[in-house]
């Protein structure tokens, strides 16, 4: 019995020690990506990548939606790729989270002959499934993945494991603390139950998509 006590005490310790540095370290993944233009090195990719999130009724987007799309336009003005995709699916609102991101990005004046939307995705792990045979298809092979800094981590993860090269910016969305500290530790909680995604935390294969 009690070496059954001290066995499951050290695995939960360990457990805990690897969630706090999961944690740190999807937030200083999001930090660092969180500059905005004309702070650091200007991204430039084939395509701007949106992360979808959620849809308000009325087909309203969240803030974080919001902040995600404007971000994505200001890099396109700014010449960091000529295209832009939308990921997100819908859910029970009027409007899939791909085109009310959309309709965001064009009222800032991105022209729509430049959007592309994807529209079939529930999860991280399906934007990036469903958005690459439509980036392949275009022939881009880098991209600049846009999304809220605590979800960058995970999210280039899963787009490096399809096989792209990709630059993370986050979208710059003011939280409260206590807001950025569930999500970040959500994050944490998500990576621990997929510790395999943490070989993609890193660019692999020169950024080469799979066939």
């Amino acid at each position: 019995m009690w070496k059954l006590f001290k066995w499951s005490f050290k695995t939960a310790l360990g457990l805990g020690v690897a969630w706090v540095g999961l944690a740190a370290w999807v937030g200083h993944y999001g930090r660092i990506a969180g500059k905005e233009e004309g702070e650091g090195e200007k991204p430039q990719g084939e395509a701007i990548v949106v992360m979808g999130a959620r849809v308000l009724p009325r087909g309203r987007p969240s803030p974080a939606l919001r902040a995600r799309a404007e971000r994505a336009a200001r890099l396109f003005h700014g010449g960091a790729a000529p295209l832009l995709l939308v990921s997100g699916g819908k859910t029970d609102m009027p409007k899939s989270e791909a085109q009310a991101g959309c309709e965001v990005v064009v009222q800032k004046n991105v022209p729509l002959y430049a959007c592309l939307l994807e529209e079939q995705s529930r999860s991280t792990a399906q934007n990036a499934e469903f958005s690459a045979p439509l980036l392949r298809q275009r022939g881009v092979r880098r991209i600049v993945l846009v999304s809220d800094g605590y979800h960058l981590l995970r999210a280039c993860a899963h787009f490096r494991r399809e096989g792209f090269s990709v630059l993370p910016v986050a979208s710059g969305r003011a939280l409260h603390w206590r807001d950025a500290l569930y999500w970040t530790a959500r994050e944490a909680v998500a990576l621990l139950s997929r510790p395999w995604l943490l070989w993609w935390a890193f660019e692999r294969d020169g950024g080469q998509p799979r066939p």
